[in-house]
């Protein structure tokens, strides 16, 4: 039973999910073709900024996750 919940998206860019005390991040990309979803778990310290701040405590990680998406676990859109 899948029980993860939206706390924030904005869309074709981000996501940010909870599930039990987890939360997660998955990064949309258009490029390679057709498509990427990148996922990441965040530690705790990204974790707490993120609840303190809120997404700009992310930057430098999306911005990573989109740059080198091949360190991540991704899903491709096909």
């Amino acid at each position: 039973m899948n029980n993860k919940k939206l706390l924030e998206k904005k869309d074709w860019e981000y996501y940010i999910f909870k599930q039990n005390d987890i939360l997660e991040l998955l990064v949309t990309v258009e490029k390679p073709n057709p498509g990427l979803d990148i996922i990441y778990q965040l530690d705790e310290l990204e974790k707490e900024n993120y609840l303190k701040i809120g997404i700009q405590a992310l930057a430098d990680r999306i911005k990573d996750m989109k740059e080198n998406f091949n360190r991540y676990k991704v899903n491709a859109w096909r």
